[in-house]
């Protein structure tokens, strides 16, 4: 297929290098920057320009990989420009919007299709390297879809398809699981330096115990991998570690309690937590008793 790529930044760069890999023409790579779309076009080895409708014109697929405050305003700059041919499917990359966004390429005769990477892409190569075998979500038009199925496959990666309703929620998981995992292994990795551990240190040595809670985790699901003093009902330990960050760290202390109530219910869920340690832990972490 003949594939034009809007915006220049890691998603868009290492699309258009995966998908020429898997055969396809990239009809060019386009940019509000001449400078980003240079650098993204030279690592791709394909044109740039800052005007998109250079390529989308042409092309069977337009990617547009801009920041998602800018999707419907290039998609809209796109259509009123006439970039769009009929029956071209046009696709975003965002995760916290559907296909909805794009109204000015459908009402252009468009075929509009949400085209998410459940990935994280640090930077262009790290998109290249690990997105294989990832899961890609799509939702859209049905004529957009069975293309967006044989790019998913042609990319080597995995399918899902979720409702267009669904979008925000997906997203907001998996901002959970990504960008808030991120956040708490820095907290975790705070509250180690405040025990004397040196941060270069603290996460070599968390790394196996990671490691093997997402091997339980995938093994028996989140649940049945839960282990830890909550699990246990040792309220003691709890009550220590908060007495021991309100002397040090009081800074973590709401995070800690916030996830040692949801920490309670897994356990409650688990089997292993009677009612009165229950309601003893709760009492502790300044939960409500159901």
């Amino acid at each position: 297929m003949r594939i034009a790529i809007v915006g220049a930044g890691n998603v868009g760069t290492a699309l258009a290098v995966l998908l020429q890999n898997a055969g396809h023409k990239i009809t060019g790579i386009a940019s509000r920057s001449e400078k980003s779309a240079l650098l993204a076009a030279e690592r791709a080895g394909v044109p740039h320009d800052t005007d998109p409708a250079r390529f989308t014109k042409e092309a069977d697929v337009v990617f547009l990989t801009t920041p998602d405050r800018a999707i419907a305003s290039v998609c809209d700059q796109i259509a009123y420009a006439g970039g769009f041919s009929p029956e071209t499917v046009v696709a975003h990359t965002s995760g916290a919007h559907s296909s909805d966004i794009l109204r000015s390429a459908a009402l252009a005769g468009a075929r509009p299709v949400s085209f998410h990477p459940l990935q994280t892409f640090a930077n262009a190569d790290a998109g290249i390297r690990n997105l294989a075998g990832s899961f890609i979500t799509i939702e859209g038009h049905p004529e957009a879809l069975p293309v967006a199925r044989q790019l998913v496959a042609d990319l080597n990666c995995r399918l899902l398809e979720i409702p267009t309703g669904g979008k925000p929620l997906y997203h907001a998981a998996a901002c959970i699981v990504c960008n808030y995992f991120t956040t708490l292994l820095d907290y975790g990795l705070k509250v180690m330096e405040s025990a004397g551990v040196a941060r270069e240190d603290a996460l070599p040595a968390l790394a196996p115990l990671i490691e093997g809670t997402f091997k339980n985790i995938m093994r028996v699901g989140p649940i049945q991998a839960l282990t830890g003093p909550i699990s246990r009902g040792d309220a003691g330990t709890v009550e220590t570690h908060l007495e021991a960050m309100t002397k040090i760290m009081p800074e973590a202390i709401p995070l800690y309690r916030h996830l040692g109530q949801a920490t309670v219910k897994l356990a409650k869920a688990k089997g292993t937590l009677g009612e009165p340690e229950k309601r003893e832990l709760l009492k502790i972490l300044g939960g409500v008793h159901e």
